[in-house]
């Protein structure tokens, strides 16, 4: 047997143990950093953390940081200087630093809502009698904080910008290539030209009719599983046409995007180019150039994931949470808001919620990373009452732990993993094999198919035109004859790729696991059981569907991971 190398020469297939060679640099477009007021963090230049070792390259944003609610509170209320455990800026003062709560009003309603340990972007400023030759440095004051207070300051952290896991025209973040330094963009093929995926949200036609959705009162329970979705929001669709308002198929939070809004109000519209709040929990179609009127890279992504949701679990609701920007991106804070407002409505408001997708994530910059301890103390409290959580493993073809897919397993914590969190790879269209985009390591948990997916978009056109078009018959029409327009989604239908599409694959999977007997019955201890029993029951349709894919467990041998025997 012999496998293709990118160079385009047959060998022969020799398995070898799966390694890490060298940390996978990050490489974001100058525009999406500019738009998110957003920074790569340079393991070449940057600060050492305590133990002396080097961070790893990560993306976060470059005028904020994030800390606990409690925390800011005491910031902003206290009139005497603190004690020296407590004392933040103290601390960042040594650095010529200072952390400056916002005095906006919707901003302070926010935080003072919030939980003591659930974390807010604050502005990080010089301080007044500092002279300001150049931008303050997140990461510096973190680095000098953990210093300092250690422990004191486990919850604070950087402000991640987190992307999508889905696959796109420019390509993935972490970039891989020959040792030139020319990066392989993760587009429609690698060197060699080896198509690594089907494509880009290409439009397609679909004749089959839409799913059959049966009435509450006949599900176990009387009632719908409910999958929460995490993404670009919503958009319109046939399929979402003439829903009974009293069981609707989604719903969504104007009372989240609201908060979300507020927080990204009051810490500032700081660079004329970062795009509006999400005030909305509604795609939109051409936020990025809209004098062009061109369909942006990710509108649409939230709708195809709803949609897959929807074919694989009919009887379902859908929540749909909007925290990615229609160019793919958010921030660690917004995906915190999000999750500590799903906890709330759960633990505080009696709202059944079952499932939680999230296809978007990052990479830390720490082996330890204690700074995502926010997102991870979230999860694990969801978890906890019995909330299944499953999010991607992300697209950039390496074993990188994607946060927080990671967490699953607790690669990169000294906790263990968490156990009703799902992290997602992508296998091909036939489940055999695994996705060419497709991370991986022994922290993924769930294999589905990625690649050549067709779901739902919303019924939009965008101002692009196919590369051909004239009056067909040679002239003679009246017919059109065209190049297909990748622009034109009046279909409402699209083909696409990525472990931002399995992810919801095993949420639909989940949530019609959880309509089989009685799991939907709630009881005093019912929550974690039920969630246990609807994972082992799509573990078994894994196997019996060829998806389920057996990562070794590695460990390090000789400086290398290798395979345990």
């Amino acid at each position: 047997m012999t496998t293709a190398s990118s160079s385009g020469n047959g060998s022969s297939h020799q398995p070898k143990p799966p390694r890490q060679l060298m940390p996978d640099a990050i490489t974001i477009p100058a525009e999406i950093l500019t738009r998110h007021r957003a920074r790569v963090l340079d393991p070449t230049t940057a600060v050492k953390t305590k133990d002396g070792k080097w961070p790893l390259s990560t993306v976060y944003r470059s005028d904020v940081m994030l800390v606990p609610a409690g925390d800011v509170r005491k910031l902003r209320d206290s009139k005497a200087r603190p004690a020296p455990e407590e004392d933040i800026n103290g601390v960042l003062g040594r650095i010529g630093l200072e952390l400056r709560p916002p005095r906006d009003e919707g901003w302070n309603s926010v935080v003072d809502a919030l939980p003591e340990n659930v974390g807010v972007p604050v502005p990080l400023k010089w301080r007044d009698d500092q002279p300001a030759d150049r931008a303050p440095d997140p990461w510096a004051g973190y680095v000098v904080l953990q210093d300092a207070l250690g422990e004191r300051v486990a919850n604070y952290g950087l402000d991640h910008l987190l992307m999508p896991a889905s696959i796109t025209v420019g390509g993935a973040p972490v970039a891989h290539g020959p040792s030139t330094g020319t990066p392989v963009a993760h587009g429609p093929s690698v060197d060699g030209g080896i198509v690594m995926h089907t494509g880009d949200r290409n439009p397609v036609a679909v004749l089959m009719p839409k799913p059959v959705r049966p009435k509450a009162e006949f599900l176990p329970g009387g009632r719908r599983p409910v999958v929460a979705v995490l993404d670009t929001g919503i958009g319109p669709h046939p399929w979402w046409d003439d829903q009974d308002p009293t069981d609707p198929i989604y719903e969504v939070s104007q009372d989240f995007q609201d908060q979300l809004a507020s927080v990204e109000l009051g810490i500032g519209q700081l660079s004329p180019t970062q795009p509006s709040p999400l005030s909305s929990p509604f795609e939109t179609q051409d936020e990025i150039d809209p004098l062009l009127g061109l369909i942006d890279a990710h509108s649409g992504h939230g709708t195809f994931v709803s949609g897959l949701v929807h074919q694989l679990c009919p009887a379902a609701k859908i929540l749909s949470l909007r925290v990615l920007h229609s160019d793919g991106f958010s921030t660690e804070s917004a995906v915190v808001l999000a999750l500590n407002w799903l906890l709330d409505q759960v633990a505080n408001h009696g709202r059944q919620i079952d499932v939680v997708s999230m296809s978007l994530g990052f990479y830390a910059e720490t082996a330890t990373v204690p700074e995502v301890q926010q997102v991870r103390g979230l999860i694990e409290q969801l978890t906890g009452l019995g909330v299944l959580v499953v999010s991607a493993a992300g697209n950039d073809a390496t074993t990188r732990p994607f946060m927080p897919a990671a967490f699953a397993r607790g690669t990169g914590s000294a906790a263990g993993g968490v156990e009703l969190l799902g992290a997602v790879g992508a296998r091909n269209a036939a489940g055999d094999t695994t996705a060419a985009f497709s991370n991986w390591g022994e922290w993924i948990t769930l294999w589905a198919p990625g690649d050549a997916l067709v779901s739902t978009v919303p019924v939009w056109e965008g101002a692009a035109e196919g590369g051909l078009a004239l009056l067909d018959g040679a002239g003679l029409g009246p017919d059109v004859r065209t190049a297909p327009d990748p622009d034109d989604l009046r279909t409402g239908f699209a083909v696409w790729a990525g472990t931002s599409f399995a992810t919801p694959v095993i949420a639909g999977m989940l949530a019609n696991a959880l309509t089989e007997g009685e799991m939907l019955v709630t009881g005093e201890s019912a929550g974690v059981d039920r969630a246990r029993g609807a994972l082992k029951a799509v573990n078994r349709q894994l196997v019996e569907r060829g998806w389920k894919k057996r990562t070794p467990v590695l460990v390090k041998r000789n400086h290398e991971e290798v395979p345990a025997t």
